[in-house]
């Protein structure tokens, strides 16, 4: 292993390092499954290996670059694969009981494009089951925890997927994010996490609504702006036809004109409390902001916020759920058969009257949001890290409710974006006072996913959390 290279987990400096021949894509994929064999064993955050495939990949990179090939960006850079993608010949069981280990018969888009851009897998990342929960805890996989703390949640449902790049292991994962899937672990873990908007990275099936997307995370805003911007490329079969990604990283240097930033530090639905260390995380970039010839204005959250936290985890999730093939229903835990019951309530008259409502208070919402300010400031969770089973013991006695109180915190910020198809960046701005990560999130219209990455490139040279490293890190483990 290189412990001693700054930017040894970094996806850029990787890749500089294999271009310019002072590395070998073999020796990276040694040193990241030595990684995973120094820290996975606690922190858990792998599903399914095969070094051999993973191996064979490095070294057909390796005859490639030593044939004069013309490689791709990021060839032999590492990465794993939230187990919620199907990739052909690996088991997809989307972490539950209820799906057998059969090997899918082809890959999505997202591991297609970043197998095309030359990343070798390491292998599949934990997920809750049918990734249907903000912790990372499954019947099939069991617990994943966080490198920051083993008796912390890393969150989910892209909880293996940040604990894999926060515990070192590679520097780049794939995630999804439904309503804070990728952005809640990325907080938890002390992560940069990007939600791109709608139609951004590309997507066979735009899952609930629309507010089903996927992206990566990181831990610095250059690696997210390079490889989000080589995955975008544009997919002429889609629904919608995206133009794909502008260039990310230009300008990524230059910091943005002054902005008028809103700071909102009540949930998008006020009946879900905010805990005060995120507030104070939140308000202290709010500072840095100022600092940097920013206006930062106070909002108060649009009234059409709590509706929409009620429609989607009340009727769009659960029809969606309903229609996922399983081999063994009867193997679900309860709290997934009881969502899935909520389904079996509505009639199709139900949840088209419900889609088409979510629709329209996603543009109400987004012109209330949007209207005064360029970019919208929040605390990315109303909770600091919970520990380990928290979350899943509340769904285990009842389905997903108001009662459920750590898991409404943990998405009280994120929900509303995703359901307006908005960008959103989570950054690990702050510590809190148990030395865990708090996230900061900022929001911005659709299309302008250059603006949060300028931005948090300024944050991040602010708060330095790139040189910052969890206790169960593969270099200090």
């Amino acid at each position: 292993m290189t412990p001693n290279l700054p930017s040894h987990m970094s996806v850029m400096g990787i890749a500089h390092r294999l271009r310019s021949g002072r590395t070998s894509a073999r020796a990276v994929a040694e040193d990241a499954l030595a990684r995973a064999d120094a820290v996975d064993p606690v922190v858990r955050s792998l599903v399914w290996r095969d070094d051999a495939a993973t191996l064979a990949a490095a070294d057909a990179v390796d005859r490639s670059r030593a044939a004069g090939a013309d490689l791709p960006a990021f060839a032999g850079v590492p990465l794993t694969v939230k187990d919620t993608f199907s990739v052909a010949g690996q088991p997809w069981t989307r972490g539950s009981l209820a799906i057998d280990e059969t090997p899918a018969t082809s890959t999505d888009l997202l591991p297609a494009a970043a197998l095309a851009a030359g990343f070798v897998q390491l292998g599949r990342a934990a997920t809750p089951e049918l990734a249907m929960t903000t912790s990372c805890e499954s019947p099939r996989s069991g617990t994943t925890h966080n490198p920051w703390d083993l008796g912390r949640s890393p969150g989910g449902s892209s909880g293996g997927s940040a604990a894999a790049v926060a515990a070192g292991i590679v520097p780049v994962a794939l995630a999804s994010d439904g309503g804070g899937s990728l952005r809640v672990p990325a907080a938890f873990c002390g992560l940069v996490g990007l939600k791109p908007g709608r139609g951004l990275l590309p997507q066979r099936v735009q899952g609930w609504e629309g507010g089903a997307t996927e992206g990566v995370v990181t831990r610095t805003v250059r690696d997210t702006a390079a490889v989000v911007t080589r995955l975008a490329a544009p997919d002429p079969l889609a629904w919608q036809v995206s133009p794909g990604a502008p260039d990310l990283l230009a300008g990524l240097d230059h910091a943005p004109a002054a902005l008028r930033v809103g700071l909102l530090t009540r949930s998008f639905d006020p009946r879900i409390a905010v805990d005060a260390a995120c507030v104070a995380a939140v308000e202290d970039v709010a500072d840095v902001l100022r600092a940097h010839g920013h206006t930062v204005v106070t909002l108060d959250p649009p009234e059409e916020g709590a509706e929409l936290m009620d429609l989607y985890p009340g009727v769009i999730i659960p029809a969606w759920l309903r229609q996922t093939p399983l081999d063994h229903p009867e193997l679900l835990q309860p709290y997934i058969h009881r969502v899935m019951a909520q389904a079996d309530d509505l009639t199709a008259t139900d949840y088209v009257r419900a889609a088409v409502r979510v629709r329209a208070l996603a543009r109400t919402t987004t012109a209330a949001l949007f209207r005064e300010v360029d970019v919208l400031l929040t605390p990315t969770t109303a909770t600091c890290v919970p520990a380990v089973g928290v979350v899943l013991d509340e769904l285990a006695r009842q389905a997903p409710s108001r009662e459920s109180v750590v898991y409404e915190r943990t998405l009280a910020f994120t929900t509303v974006p995703s359901m307006i198809g908005a960008p959103a960046l989570t950054l690990p701005t702050h510590l809190d006072d148990d030395g865990l990560p708090l996230g900061t999130q900022l929001v911005a219209p659709q299309g302008r996913e250059d603006c949060l990455l300028r931005l948090g490139q300024v944050l991040e040279q602010h708060y330095a959390w790139d040189l910052r490293r969890p206790p169960y890190h593969a270099d200090v483990a």
